[in-house]
């Protein structure tokens, strides 16, 4: 009995060391070696993948593989991976929480200053052309905005952008009280997003309003 057992345990260690898994890496016979893996080994399409990219780091010379068996570079191509996917986490979880606070941020300003604009012309002076816009700033605050400034932004109906223009504005805006304001840009007709602009219609086109900074008479601000 104890001889049977003897020759299944020594099948058992010769079987697990003629593993193509096993082998060492050898650059010459790598696409030989590659090919013994996929015919013995139950590797699914990720694992080759993760033995390919190490071969090719190792052709960059990013990594030595010299000595190491085919199972070790697939055990450490799967820790980097693992490693490299924790740090995208890490990544996009910071970045969704940079987007919340900014987004937390205009909020709040939107709501203190709101501005919109309820007309858009063409005019011509002095042989130069203007696209004009006519604004409305409404402070919703209980204190007289001294000065504000931000982008506006102009949209189609499908909310692509067609041109952005930075607005700064210094005459005040008293604690509770809505403002008119006219503004102009100079028209280009060799510029696409200028000739866009000015062949729509105000029902096509969405204006959103990102502010950046609001000072306010008693010398408190908020950006």
């Amino acid at each position: 009995m104890k001889q049977y057992l003897l020759i299944i345990a020594l099948l058992i260690f010769f079987t697990s060391c003629n593993s193509p898994l096993d082998k060492k890496y050898n650059k010459a016979t790598m696409a030989q070696d590659l090919d013994e893996i996929k015919k013995s080994e139950k590797l699914d399409s990720s694992e080759m993948m993760i033995l390919g990219f190490s071969f090719v780091a190792s052709e960059l010379g990013n990594t030595n593989l010299e000595g190491k068996t085919y199972k070790q570079i697939l055990e450490e191509g799967k820790q980097a991976q693992k490693e490299l996917e924790s740090q995208q986490k890490k990544e996009e979880a910071l970045a969704a929480q940079v987007q919340l606070e900014e987004n937390q941020r205009i909020e709040k300003l939107n709501k203190t200053l709101v501005v919109s604009m309820y007309d858009k012309g063409f005019e011509k002076y002095d042989y130069e052309e203007y696209i004009t816009y006519k604004f409305a700033f409404q402070n919703n605050a209980d204190k007289p905005i001294r000065a504000f400034k931000g982008m506006v932004v102009f949209q189609d109906i499908f909310g692509t952008e067609i041109k952005s223009l930075n607005l700064t504005y210094d005459e005040g805006v008293p604690a509770g009280k809505t403002i008119k304001y006219d503004a102009s840009t100079e028209y280009n007709q060799f510029i696409d997003e200028d000739k866009l602009l000015r062949s729509k219609n105000l029902k096509d086109i969405k204006v959103v309003w990102k502010p950046e900074k609001i000072l306010f008479e008693d010398g408190s601000t908020m950006e």
